[in-house]
């Protein structure tokens, strides 16, 4: 992969959970909306990439949309949980990408 994709899928991980969490905290619902977007379809990437596997995922979106009203930003949610938790590794692709590089 190169470097450019790296950082430039970096920018969209670290964008779009920022984006998101900083769209639902402060009601602003277009922010959090396009985000939540970004936040699926870049795991649906990963998905398809398969860098992520499907199941726990798609069980934890399910099972937000049906806790969280509207059943949407429960599925935004399911996806920040694991850029959240990807955010080292996100960070590494925006700061160092040839260390990511093979």
């Amino acid at each position: 992969m190169s470097i450019t994709v790296i950082v430039i899928q970096g920018l969209f991980e670290v964008t779009g959970l920022f984006g998101f969490i900083f769209g639902f905290f402060f009601d602003i619902s277009w922010l959090m909306i396009i985000s939540g977007i970004l936040l699926v379809l870049d795991d649906i990437i990963e998905i398809a990439l398969k860098t992520l596997n499907p199941v726990f995922p798609i069980l934890l979106a399910i099972a937000l949309a049906i806790i969280i009203s509207p059943w949407y930003v429960g599925v935004f949610w399911a996806s920040a949980v694991f850029k959240i938790i990807g955010v080292p590794t996100s960070l590494k692709k925006i700061i160092s990408p040839k260390k990511l590089c093979r």
